[in-house]
């Protein structure tokens, strides 16, 4: 069976490395470069080209990913979206998120001192628990293109969706501090997962998985 799995923010196939799930060929859909003053919609839609439609399409998103694959799912027909670390709406913001996207403070800020701030503070967002995995982290954000970051941060900031997939199936951590679980609804619970669970709760995360593929 195909299943199609999207990283967060500028993140890559790295993320995905811990999950264990036979019997799954894992297709990996890579980010390309956001056009001028492309909306998410549309860059969602180009992204399509690496998917067999010809098939049944599973989609697997985390983070910024999983809004990519909502929008994907809009675009072409899928039996199946998973989203894990990520939000639904922006109805499943933080306060603090709502208050950035409403003021767009992001604007304010070069790419090169919103990466660096990221570094600095990722081991607490992210809940890392080692080293090894505090150094995957880094050199991942270090890796996101400047451009693509900068837009993406934007498409978060102004994404709507107000017609909820129904059969969506959310996957999320108790103590993620990105997207705090006291905003999310209609989710499976991982204990004590954070947002970096995909490689730190990669064994519970992958048994949940296989049930529903």
């Amino acid at each position: 069976m195909k299943v199609y799995f999207i990283s967060g923010l500028g993140a890559d196939q790295r993320v995905f490395q811990f999950l264990q799930l036979p019997g799954i060929e894992k297709i990996y859909i890579n980010w390309v470069d956001p056009l001028q003053n492309e909306e998410l919609r549309a860059y969602a839609s180009r992204l399509t080209a690496q998917i067999d439609l010809t098939r049944e399409v599973i989609l697997v998103g985390i983070s910024f990913g999983g809004i990519i694959a909502q929008e994907i799912s809009r675009i072409v027909p899928c039996k199946k979206v998973i989203i894990i670390s990520s939000v639904k709406s922006p109805a499943e913001f933080s306060w603090q998120l709502s208050s950035v996207a409403f003021t767009r403070i992001y604007k304010l800020f070069p790419a090169r001192f919103l990466k660096w701030t990221n570094i600095l503070t990722a081991d607490y967002y992210f809940g890392t628990q080692s080293a090894e995995e505090s150094k995957l982290l880094h050199q991942i954000i270090l890796d996101t293109d400047n451009k693509f970051m900068l837009w993406a941060i934007a498409q978060l900031m102004q994404w709507k969706n107000e017609d909820i997939r129904q059969d969506i199936i959310h996957i999320h951590g108790t103590s993620d501090r990105i997207f705090p679980v006291k905003a999310i609804k209609n989710y499976i619970k991982i204990e004590h997962g954070g947002h970096f669970m995909v490689v730190n709760k990669a064994e519970e995360l992958s048994r949940i998985l296989n049930c529903h593929f």
